[in-house]
């Protein structure tokens, strides 16, 4: 198919239907003509109220000297003339012809459904009806019986129309309103030209306007004058359609104003027209109620109207911008001067656009005339008439005297016949004259009997002149030479070609339509009927091979029976007689069972193994696939049956057509025939009588023997197990192709034996032709047909002799060649536009055969992979299922030549085998009872409990600390000798409480202690954990690393309990080595399993401990009171010291996590905050911030104390803390090059111009983007700007006098609140001013204040006598300033500056907020900031001129311009420096990092400009990164178009997503945002983290080193939440670290000594 090239369009075809529907269904042409002349300007001004439209056409009126026409006021003007009785002279004649005329207009009018203009409601259908009948019989001229001829003006008259309906109470239709519009531009001088003023409202007065003004219905011009295009073939000589008429108006202008500014306008009116003189104070209350109703109304009544405009307005807006491309919007929210400049811009650039539109038609239309004229004087001039009428007479002359004897004659006059012929092809256009030269020449060449005049007399056949070929006839004497060859003959079809347009019978072109349209809509509707099936048949069969592979893994993952036998023979086994373990014979037979357990569970496996294939086979062998693929392919034949059957009647359409062109009756349809594609038979019954019309074959499969035998060979050539399953689908398959490749190749040899067909049916009928047209031209042709049908017959059955050739005249010759000529035209137009269809449709089989097979070898292969993968599935369970029995085998082996019983129970679950160590079949044995620890002792040294009983010995030998001397002297008594003897050999017996030694070892300890190891060469035993872990006992005990010879039980048991064997025990658990030996590997397996458990629930307290902040003390009561719940945490790891190691490494975890982030970003910035208390003096904690595919991430580093305040100092903490805690060298290369931003809290030190730590940070990466704090910034501005301002002094120090005024007094504060009650206020109470939080609570303050101003100053003035005299002074104190103009005022002027500093504050504290949102925001405030500047602020609006605020009289004059110019000129000042110390030009184009200050439409320039400032910037740091700059570009402008073709709401995306969608496609830009993102906007997280250090410090209630400072901190701040934590990462890298002996540093315990005991150590001995 590649090499196969479309078929091009059947251009014959397409103008074969377009010329028998245009002579079916003649086009009309389509004419517009404008109603009214053209004037100089026509448009309108559409807006809501009081946008500013009268306003600005005054000025246009006044400035252009224009006409403005305005509904109301021309409606009112009607009804004015028609109450004055306005009239007009005129004939009688020409008021009968005017009524006449209107009277389809009144009609119209009448049927016309009544839309409200004005605020009449619409009145039910009865009342249109009679207000119909009104208007139809409204008289023109009321009570009037004058003789003269004067009638009522037409303005009068629509007058009138317009009264009556207003008096009934109805709105007044579109169409009346549209002629009140039209007869007053009619009265507009042509030169003047003219705008409407808010008309038209609605879209049906838009098209009623439309109508009236350019004389077409909008509606319907897009009906007519189309051309008939047909969807399977088209003529590309077909005229174009006409074009559309220019739009009545040449602009729309909308002045675009929001709901709320027109609410602002109507008020700011209502309160300006009010008297100036008038005072307010002046007033009375129920005046100004009612001014307040009245605005109230108002302001109803215009919210009312703009809900008419918003109707209203969509269906206009796409009326006038897309239909007709003539809107104009205007932004009408700035003031009136502005705004009439722009509309004026507007207007004129219009006037030019149209004076440019004109002249460019003036010169188009001279162009034209022009091109005619030199036409006209290029054209040849006509041939000179004596000529042809010389010619003429000569040759009537001729015929009158015509006979046989005057055929010499005529044999002379021969050649001027062919002379006129010439003379006529040169008048005829050139393209018939070029056919007329060139088609004679080729017929004489090809076909002699047709240019010969023996030919064409001689009634013989072909044989005739085949045997006079030797003789030639007088008139071959004397013809000319044959002509020069000339140009290629046009092909039928090109543009060249010049159609056959011979009239047809009427009822062959009213045929001839509805025939084609049941073609065309049969062919669409049944192909996209069956490609609808085809799809859904290939999802089913999708869906049949999902559910065949659920299926077969469901049927593989069938229980069996195994775990049955395995738990009997484990229960038989644990059974055993214990006396019996050690007997060899039992033992045997043991191991016999369990291979005949092996050989049974084996025999399970291979059975379902065969079932497992015999499932297999049944589901390939199944019947659905196959049928499924069988209807497939007969949706295919259905395709290709729809493709023969539309060549079929369009062929049929053809014949008739050139047929009826002929004259010939055309062929009837059983004639004709038909062709049928055949479908597979998928029922083995036999085809119903139904279906006994559509051919069937059968669905043939190669034979089973036969596809054994090719399976075979096929398994042969492979050299491999063959799968006969799998390759009886395929063979099927080929059986398939075959039948797909025959039914095509059916179709298409149809195809071409119908055109085969088409063709000797033209020869046919040519041949017929040519023997009747001599019969026809014989002078006996009118003695009848008889004569020569016999003359035939006699000739073919004896020879006659040669008739003489009847010599005919020039003009018959003439028209003889005209009709051979007309007719072999005829038939290569039809034969032409034939092929051309039998190709485009072999072309369509072949597409539709191709894509037959290939639809169905995909679904081959999809279902030999799902055959496939399913025969891999069989045979890894299998193997899976032998592997498990065998490892149950080994393990039963085991504990049969270890004598033991398997308590825990063995699970064989299909594939998996394992130990389930949660279900023990008999319990656990009591435990021995724990002896005392025992020491070792060494030489001589005694033991503690050997002290302690020496020390009571001689506490009972001499209580007093000394030996009688009656004891050592020469004269004691025997008595007292012996004793003292005794008492003597007592103490010399102590070994006697030592336990006693054993000299042999016992091999029952191996069982009881599978980690112990005898060796009998040394006669030594070891711990085999300890040795292999490398973990030695530390202290005075038997050391089971090395070895020892002292076999004890009681050591065995102290050092199964100690910590360092639990250590080892951890370290196998966690799976650092793997013993040798499998078996007690598996032994082991469960006790190291609860040892890690233990130190798990340890590590969870400590990290609970270090998350909330609390003392490293509680994890003693944590342990006891986990011992309490039932926790199991063991004996051992229950200090401080612990809990202070165990924080240590999982601190650790998070800084190692920390580092790799670090390392994949390419980009981070730095971020230092500093502060100091009564306990450390100056402290540094440093953040860093990076984001990594489009999520940012900004963590702490560490804590670090500053020797003193420097610069070097600084930066040398900063590396420091980066070096310790992260490994970091921010000197180095790789890490500098990453370097692109520096946040800090804007001391001097810190971001100075000459000496800073931003300097020397930048002599490292000169690409650093310093960032002074945001938020310190703010605040130290609003100091400034504030200092020195005495008013703003006196509103804070009121502030916070009023709030100690209430918060001190509880009588007063009760008394405040019951004021609110009664003036029905909810109760607020003033709150302070200041602390950290100064903005929000300044803020809060102020919003108290201004609400509860009018309760506060009503409780200061009744305060109750009985209260003390220094409280009655301060409420006068506080009442004096509380009244004063200026005070509040500046109140209220503060907290509109309050409120827009707290939006940039909060802007800032986001923690999602980038540097590019603080600094369009910080605009944002700047141009508020200035606008303040020029007006006053909303809060401030409110008491602008007022005396009186909350019904209480003010004090001064309350003029604060000269502060509040102060203070907005220092707060812009000073703001603007708040990036001072960045590159504005940098940090304005990070803005593209944020989808907030996108533009809600695309825009091809955004963002150009900031990435080519960002590359340049950055063109080192980007270069280190490996981004491709000179692709940035190009990857910003197809993302960006691609993201805002995608997604609507572009504000809600974030980065991290977009990554994930883009991050292969657009790297380059992606990783320059990266950098955009990494950049730091402020220092808060840094803030944060002091606060929270602080926070830390307090509950700690000690001293802490920095290094357990940044423990405590990154757990806090980087580590996940308690219910998150995951333990084991911590717990293996403290067991690595422990094994290697190296305990963490010195440095990082905890100062205070008395925080653990002395006896606690790092790693506790056994």
């Amino acid at each position: 198919m590649a090499d196969i090239v479309p078929p091009s369009n059947n251009n014959i075809l397409g103008h074969v239907l377009r010329a028998v529907n245009e002579k079916v269904n003649p086009p009309k042409p389509v004419t517009y003509e404008s109603q009214i002349p053209s004037f100089a300007t026509k448009g309108c001004m559409l807006g809501k109220t009081c946008s500013g439209k009268t306003s600005c056409l005054k000025i246009l009126e006044e400035a252009f000297h224009i006409e403005i026409l305005s509904i109301d006021d021309l409606v009112q003007e009607a009804i004015q003339a028609y109450l004055l009785n306005e009239t007009v002279p005129e004939n009688p004649d020409n008021i009968k012809k005017e009524v006449v005329e209107k009277e389809p207009l009144i009609n119209e009018i009448s049927n016309e459904p009544q839309e409200s203009t004005s605020e009449t409601t619409v009145q039910p259908k009865r009342e249109s009806e009679i207000e119909g009948e009104d208007l139809v019989k409204a008289p023109s001229v009321p009570k009037r019986k004058e003789t003269n001829v004067t009638r009522l003006s037409n303005r009068a008259q629509l007058g009138e129309k317009c009264e009556k309906l207003l008096k009934k109470g109805k709105s007044i239709p579109d169409v009346l309103l549209i002629q009140i519009m039209v007869d007053a531009i009619n009265q507009v001088p042509v030169e003047k030209g003219w705008i409407l003023d808010g008309f038209p409202m609605t879209l049906n007065q838009a098209k009623l306007l439309e109508e009236a003004l350019t004389g077409c219905n909008p509606d319907q011009q897009d009906r007519e004058g189309k051309n008939y295009k047909s969807t399977l073939a088209f003529d590309p000589t077909a005229p174009k359609d006409p074009s559309s008429p220019p739009p009545a108006l040449d602009f729309a202008m909308l002045l675009d104003i929001t709901d709320t500014m027109v609410l602002k306008r109507v008020v700011g009116e209502k309160t300006s027209s009010l008297d100036p003189s008038y005072g307010l104070s002046m007033r009375s209350s129920e005046q100004n109620l009612e001014d307040q109703e009245k605005t109230e109304l108002l302001r109803d009544q215009i919210q009312h109207r703009i809900l008419g405009f918003l109707d209203n307005w969509p269906e206009l807006e796409k009326w006038f911008s897309e239909k007709q491309d003539i809107l104009i919007k205007i932004n009408a929210e700035v003031d009136k001067r502005a705004l009439a400049t722009k509309v004026q811009e507007y207007f004129i650039a219009e006037l030019r656009e149209k004076e440019a539109k004109a002249k460019k038609k003036l010169e188009e239309e001279e162009a034209e005339r022009k091109k005619k004229e030199e036409a006209l004087l290029s054209e040849p001039p006509p041939p000179p008439a004596p000529e042809p009428d010389k010619g003429m007479e000569t040759e009537k002359e001729t015929k009158g005297k015509g006979g046989k004897g005057k055929i010499t004659e005529a044999g002379k006059r021969e050649s001027p016949p062919k002379e006129g012929k010439g003379k006529k092809g040169e008048t005829s256009p050139k393209d018939k004259e070029a056919g007329k030269r060139e088609s004679p020449p080729k017929e004489g060449k090809g076909k002699k009997d047709d240019t010969s005049p023996k030919g064409k007399v001689s009634p013989k056949g072909k044989g005739a002149d085949k045997k006079g070929l030797g003789k030639k006839s007088p008139v071959e004497e004397i013809s000319p030479p044959p002509p020069p060859p000339g140009p290629p003959p046009v092909k039928p079809g090109s543009e060249e070609w010049v159609y056959v347009d011979e009239p047809l019978p009427p009822e062959i072109p009213r045929y001839l339509v509805p025939f084609w349209e049941t073609i065309e809509n049969s062919y669409i509707n049944t192909t996209k009927a069956i490609l609808r099936q085809i799809r859904d048949e290939r999802h089913n069969v999708l869906y049949y091979l999902y559910d065949t592979r659920l299926n077969y893994q469901e049927f593989l993952q069938r229980p069996d029976h195994k775990q049955e036998f395995v738990s009997q023979w484990q229960d038989d086994f644990n059974n055993l007689p214990e006396d019996l373990w050690d007997d060899e014979e039992t033992k045997a037979e043991l191991h016999q069972r369990v291979n005949d357990l092996r050989d049974r569970l084996w025999d399970i496996c291979d059975t379902r193994k065969e079932e497992a294939e015999q499932e297999r086979a049944s589901i390939i062998d199944e019947s659905w696939l196959q049928d499924h693929l069988g209807i497939l392919m007969n949706h295919f034949f259905s395709l290709m049956q729809v493709e023969v059957s539309r060549f079929q009647d369009t062929k049929r359409l053809l014949q008739d057509y050139y047929r009826g062109m002929e004259g010939k009756i055309p062929i009837e349809l059983a004639k004709s025939g038909g062709t049928r594609v055949p479908l597979i038979n998928l029922e083995d019954e036999e085809v119903p009588e139904i279906y006994a019309k559509i051919p069937v074959v059968p669905r043939k499969f190669p034979s089973i023997e036969g596809i054994i035998s090719k399976t075979k060979s096929r398994g042969s050539l492979k050299r491999g197990t063959a799968d006969y399953c799998i390759d009886v689908v395929e063979l099927k398959f080929e059986a398939d192709e075959k039948t797909v490749m025959n039914v095509w190749q059916n179709a298409s040899t149809a195809v071409s034996n119908m055109v085969t067909n088409e063709i000797n049916l033209k020869k046919d009928d040519e041949s017929e032709s040519k023997l009747e047209e001599p019969k026809e031209k014989s002078p006996q042709q009118g003695k009848g047909v008889k004569t020569v049908k016999k003359k035939e017959e006699k000739k073919k059955k004896a020879p006659s002799p040669e008739i003489p050739p009847v010599i005919l005249t020039p003009e018959e010759q003439e028209v003889l060649e005209k009709q051979k000529e007309l007719k072999m035209k005829i038939r290569d137009e039809h034969l032409t536009a034939l092929q051309c269809e039998a190709q485009a449709t072999q072309f369509r089989l072949e597409l539709i055969k191709t894509k037959a097979l290939t639809y169905m070898e995909e679904l081959l292969k999809r279902a030999v992979d799902v055959y496939k993968l399913m025969d891999k599935w069989l045979g890894a369970r299998y193997l899976a299922e032998m592997a498990s029995v065998e490892k149950l085998t080994e393990v039963a082996h085991y504990h049969i030549e270890t004598s033991t019983k398997i308590q825990y129970e063995l699970i064989l679950n299909g594939e998996d085998f394992f130990i389930n160590g949660d279900v023990k079949v008999f319990p656990d044995p009591l435990p021995p009872i724990r002896p005392p620890p025992v020491e070792k002792e060494v030489n001589t040294c005694l033991t503690i409990k050997q002290l302690n009983t020496l020390r009571n010995e001689f506490m009972e030998m001499a209580p007093k600390a000394k030996i009688p001397w009656k004891y050592f002297k020469k004269g004691s008594s025997s008595v007292d000798t012996r004793r003292y003897a005794e008492e003597k050999k007592r103490l010399r017996n102590l070994d006697y409480y030592l336990p006693k030694r054993t000299n042999q070892f016992l091999k029952i300890w191996l069982k009881k202690y599978p980690w112990l190891v005898y060796d009998d060469r040394s006669d030594l035993m070891f711990c085999g954990l300890c040795r292999k872990h490398g973990v030695s006992s530390g202290g005075n005990q038997v050391s089971f690393f090395y070895g020892t010879n002292n076999f004890r039980t009681e050591f065995l048991q102290a050092h199964d309990n100690s910590e360092a064997h639990a250590k080892a025990a951890l370290a196998e658990a966690m799976g650092v080595s793997t013993l040798t030996d499998a078996a007690k590997e598996q032994m082991i397996k469960n006790r190291n399993k609860v040892i890690l458990g233990r130190i798990e629930n340890l590590f969870r307290s400590c990290h609970a401990i270090a998350k909330t902040g609390r003392p490293l003390k509680d994890f003693v009561w944590m342990c006891k009171l986990d011992d309490m719940k039932g926790v199991d945490i063991g004996p051992i790891f229950r200090s401080n010291k612990s809990a202070r190691t165990f924080i240590y490494f999982i601190a650790e975890v998070e800084r190692r996590s920390l580092k790799e982030k670090l390392e994949k970003c390419k980009f981070f910035s730095l971020i230092s905050d500093s502060g100091t208390d009564s306990i450390i003096e100056d402290i540094k904690v440093i953040y860093v911030q990076f984001a990594y595919e489009g999520k940012v991430h900004c963590q702490i580093v560490g804590v670090q104390t500053v020797d003193k305040i420097d610069p070097v100092a600084i930066k040398s903490a900063i590396e420091k803390t980066l070096e310790i805690n992260l490994q970091l060298n921010l000197s180095s290369s790789d890490w500098s090059k990453k370097l692109v931003g520096f946040g800090s809290n804007g001391t001097a030190v810190m971001v100075g111009e000459n000496n800073s730590v931003a300097r020397l940070l930048k002599e490292i990466q000169p690409c650093v983007q310093t960032v002074h704090c945001f938020a310190h910034r703010l605040e130290l501005t609003y100091q400034e700007a504030l200092q020195g301002i005495e008013l703003y002094n006196t509103v804070n120090d009121l502030l916070q006098n009023v709030y100690y005024f209430y918060h001190d007094s509880p009588s007063n504060k009760n008394a405040l609140i019951a004021i609110f009650g009664d003036l029905k206020i909810r109760p607020v109470i003033p709150s302070r001013v200041g602390s950290n939080r100064w903005l929000p609570r300044l803020q809060t303050a102020l919003q108290i204040f201004l609400k509860g101003y009018s309760a506060i100053v009503k409780q200061l003035r009744t305060i109750p006598e009985d209260r003390s005299i220094l409280e009655h002074q301060k409420a006068t104190e506080l009442l004096q300033f509380l009244l004063q103009a200026e005070v509040v005022r500046f109140a209220h002027f503060l907290l509109d500056i309050t409120n827009v500093l707290s939006i940039l504050s909060r802007v800032n504290q986001d923690r999602n907020s980038s540097i590019g949102d603080v600094f369009a925001t910080l605009q944002s405030t700047l141009g508020t900031l200035s606008m303040y500047k020029r007006r006053p602020g909303p809060k401030e609006r409110l008491t602008e001129s007022a005396t009186h605020f909350h019904g209480n009289q003010l004090t001064g004059n309350g003029n604060i311009s000269e502060v509040r110019n102060t203070v907005l000129t220092n707060l812009i000042k000073h703001l603007r420096d708040c990036f001072s110390d960045a590159n504005h030009d940098v940090v304005r184009a990070t803005t593209i990092g944020s989808f907030k200050l996108w533009p809600g439409k695309i825009d091809q320039e955004f963002g150009e400009k900031e990435i080519s400032i960002l590359t340049k910037h950055y063109e080192p740091v980007l270069e280190g990164a490996n981004v491709k700059i000179d692709e940035v570009d190009t990857e910003w402008s197809m993302m960006k178009f691609e993201i805002y073709n995608r997604f609507q709401n572009i504000r809600k995306l974030t980065w991290d997503f977009v990554n994930s969608i883009y991050s292969i496609k657009y790297p380059n830009i992606l990783t320059l945002v990266d950098l955009v993102l990494t950049l730091p906007a402020s220092s808060a997280e840094a803030e944060r983290g002091f606060s929270q250090m602080k926070l830390t410090k307090s509950q700690m209630h000690f001293k802490i080193k920095p290094e357990s400072m940044t423990d405590l901190l990154i757990i806090q701040l980087n580590s996940p939440d308690i219910n998150k934590f995951d333990p084991k990462k911590a717990i293996q890298l403290w067991n690595t670290s422990w094994q290697r002996i190296t305990p963490p540093p010195t440095d990082h315990m905890i100062a205070q000594s008395d925080c653990s005991s002395s006896s606690d150590s790092l790693y506790e001995s056994d």
